[in-house]
C-alpha cells in the first residue's frame, strides 16, 4: 500500500495518530503480551511443546496486527461508502443549487441525508467548520479534503474550494462535476458487469474441473486401496467453499444498486410476505413429514420440501417485474410534469391531474393516487413521498425525494426535473445491462445444474456396478491377479454427499442470480426450488437410464 494512501486512511480516524497509538494501539499490544504471559504461567507444559509455543507467540503478533490495521480497515470502509454515493450526492447538490440557497444552508441539508453514510459525515464536518469556526467554504473544504479517506471526495472538495475562490457560479460548477461523476460511476458499473460475465465463465470452468476431481476421487478405490469415507466429503467441502467464494465475489464486485427501496415502512409485498412465509415454511415441514412417512426416496423428499417456496418466489418475481416496469415509465412521467409546469405555467398538481388520465403502465395507479392526495392540499411533500414508497422502487424513491427537497427549498421545477430525468435515464441504461447479465447467468446456472447432477449420479451408478462386480469376484473361487483393487463402495455416504452438493449448488446459484440482479432478499426462493427440481429430475432420469444400460436393476 502506498505511504500516501496509508497516511490518508490513518488521518480519517478523526484523532491524531499519536493519540490513537497511545490510547488504543499500545494497550492492545500490551494486552496481547499479557495474555501470552498468563497462558505460559497457567500452562507451562504446553508452552514447552513445539506447536503450542508458536501459537502462544502468535497471540501478541495478532494483537499488534489488529492495532495497526484497524484504522486502515475503518478508513477503507468509509472510502467505499463515500465513493459509492458520490454520484447521487452530486445530483442532489445540483438540484439544491437551482434554488440559489446559501452554500452553508445547502451543506446543512446535505449533511442530514443519512443514506449517504460516511459521505454525509464528511459534509457535516464542512458545515460545522463554517457554522461554528466561521471558516469560509474554500478553507473548510480544503481542511476536510486533507483528512478524508476518499481521494475522489478530496479532489472534488479541492475543486470546490478553487471554484469558490474564483467566484464561479455554483450551479455551473456542479453541472460539470455531476456529469463527470456520473460518467465515472457508469464506467465502473459497466466494467463490473464485464467482470461479472468473465467471472461467470471462470465459474463454469472451475465447476467442470471440480466435477472431474470429485468423480476421480469417488472412483479412486478402484485403483488404490483407499477409503472414500474421508476423501469424498473433503472434496465436497472444497466444492462448497469454491461456490461460496464466487458468491462473495459477485456480491462485492457489483455496485450496491438494489431494485427495491429501503424506505422505513413496509411495501405491500413485504406485508403479504409476513403472512405467506410462515405458511410456506409450515408447508415445507409438512411435505418433509409426508415424504418420510410414505418412504419416498430421499431425492424426492428434498424436492418436495422446497416446492412450497415456489409460491412466495413467484409473488416476489411478479411484483419485481411491476417495479421494473414502473422504473421504465418514471422518466416519461416526470418529464411530462416538468413540461406542463414550464410551458403552461400551471401548478404541478394540475399537471399531475392531466397526466393521471394517460397510460403510464404499472405507474398509472400510483399517479392517480398521487393526484388525489395532492388535491387534498394537506401535505404535498408527504403525498410525493408516499408515491415513491408505494412504487417499491429504489431509484424512484431516491429521485422523487430529490425532486421534493428541491421544490421545497424553492428550486425551479423545469431545471430540477431536467437534472433528475437526465441522470435517471443514465442509471436505467446501465441497469438494463445488469438485468441482461443476470439473465445470462441464470441460464448458465440452470444448464450447469443439469451437468453437475448428471455427472454425480452417473458416478453413483458406476459405484453400484463396481459393487456388483466385487460381489461376483468374491463369490468366484478363481484367483486372478487383476490391475484393480475392487473395494466395496459406501453408496449411502456417496448419495448423501452428492445430494448435499446438489442442494448447496442450487442454493448458491439462486443467491448468485439474486445478487447479480439486485433483487429482493426473498427472490432466490423461486430459483432455488426450480434448480432443485431440475437437479432431482436429472438425477432420477440418469439413474433410471444407467440402471437399464448397465443392468443394475
Amino acid at each position: 500500500m502506498p505511504a500516501s494512501k496509508m497516511k490518508r486512511l490513518y488521518q480519517s480516524l478523526d484523532m491524531p495518530i499519536e493519540k490513537y497509538f497511545l490510547r488504543y494501539a499500545l494497550p492492545l499490544v500490551i494486552a496481547g503480551v499479557g495474555a501470552t504471559a498468563l497462558l505460559v504461567f497457567l500452562f507451562p507444559e504446553l508452552a514447552a511443546d513445539g506447536l503450542f509455543k508458536y501459537v502462544f507467540l502468535a497471540i501478541p503478533v495478532l494483537f499488534s496486527v489488529v492495532a495497526v490495521t484497524y484504522p486502515m480497515l475503518q478508513g477503507e470502509r468509509k472510502k467505499v461508502q463515500i465513493e459509492r454515493n458520490m454520484h447521487l450526492f452530486l445530483v442532489r447538490m445540483s438540484v439544491l443549487s437551482t434554488s440559489k440557497l446559501p452554500r452553508k444552508k445547502m451543506l446543512e441539508i446535505l449533511s442530514k441525508v443519512k443514506e449517504y453514510e460516511a459521505l454525509s459525515l464528511e459534509i457535516e464536518k464542512i458545515y460545522k467548520l463554517m457554522e461554528y469556526w466561521n471558516m469560509g467554504l474554500s478553507d473548510a473544504a480544503r481542511t476536510v479534503s486533507r483528512k478524508t479517506p476518499s481521494p475522489m471526495l478530496a479532489d472534488f472538495l479541492d475543486r470546490l474550494a478553487h471554484s469558490s475562490d474564483a467566484g464561479e457560479d455554483l450551479e455551473e460548477f456542479l453541472t460539470k462535476e455531476r456529469e463527470v461523476s456520473m460518467s465515472v460511476y457508469i464506467n465502473k458499473y459497466e466494467t463490473a458487469l464485464k467482470d461479472l460475465d468473465l467471472l461467470n465463465e471462470i465459474f463454469v470452468a472451475v465447476l467442470i474441473s471440480l466435477m472431474f476431481i470429485l468423480v476421480f476421487v469417488a472412483l479412486l478405490p478402484v485403483f488404490v486401496d483407499i477409503s472414500i469415507t474421508l476423501i469424498l466429503p473433503g472434496v465436497a467441502l472444497l466444492f462448497v467453499i469454491v461456490e461460496g467464494m464466487v458468491l462473495y465475489l459477485v456480491k462485492s464486485l457489483l455496485p450496491s444498486d438494489p431494485i427495491w427501496h429501503n424506505i422505513k415502512g413496509q411495501t405491500e409485498i413485504d406485508k403479504v410476505m409476513k403472512s405467506v412465509l410462515p405458511a410456506t415454511y409450515a408447508a415445507c415441514i409438512g411435505f418433509a413429514a409426508f415424504g418420510f412417512l410414505t418412504g419416498l426416496p430421499l431425492m424426492l423428499i428434498v424436492a418436495l420440501v422446497v416446492t412450497p417456496l415456489l409460491y412466495p418466489g413467484f409473488m416476489i418475481r411478479r411484483e419485481e417485474k411491476r417495479v421494473r416496469a414502473r422504473d421504465e415509465n418514471y422518466d416519461s412521467f416526470m418529464r411530462a410534469v416538468g413540461s406542463y409546469a414550464a410551458s403552461a405555467g400551471s401548478a404541478v398538481t394540475d399537471g399531475v391531474g392531466r397526466l393521471s388520465k394517460h397510460d403510464f403502465g404499472e405507474l398509472s395507479d400510483g399517479i392517480v393516487i398521487l393526484y388525489k392526495r395532492l388535491l387534498t392540499r394537506i401535505d404535498q411533500i408527504r403525498a410525493w413521498n408516499l408515491f415513491a414508497a408505494e412504487s417499491g422502487s429504489n431509484l424512484i424513491s431516491k429521485f422523487t425525494e430529490m425532486y421534493v427537497v428541491g421544490l421545497s427549498v424553492g428550486g425551479k421545477v423545469d431545471k430540477v426535473i431536467d437534472i433528475i430525468s437526465d441522470n435517471f435515464v443514465k442509471l436505467m441504461g446501465v441497469r438494463r445491462k445488469r438485468y441482461q447479465s443476470s439473465d445470462n447467468m441464470l441460464g448458465t446456472l440452470y444448464g450447469m445444474s443439469i451437468g453437475i447432477t448428471f455427472t454425480l449420479f452417473s458416478a453413483l451408478s458406476l459405484m453400484q456396478l463396481l459393487n456388483i462386480m466385487n460381489e461376483q469376484f468374491a463369490l468366484s473361487q478363481t484367483t486372478i491377479n487383476l490391475p484393480i483393487a475392487l473395494k466395496p463402495f459406501d453408496l449411502g455416504l456417496a448419495e448423501a454427499v452428492f445430494l448435499v452438493i446438489m442442494l448447496v449448488h442450487s442454493l448458491i446459484s439462486a443467491n448468485l442470480v439474486s445478487f447479480a440482479g439486485g433483487s429482493h432478499k426473498h427472490s432466490f426462493y423461486i430459483n432455488f426450488a426450480i434448480i432443485t427440481w431440475i437437479s432431482t429430475v436429472t438425477a432420477i432420469v440418469t439413474q433410471l437410464m444407467l440402471d437399464k444400460v448397465l443392468n443394475l436393476a
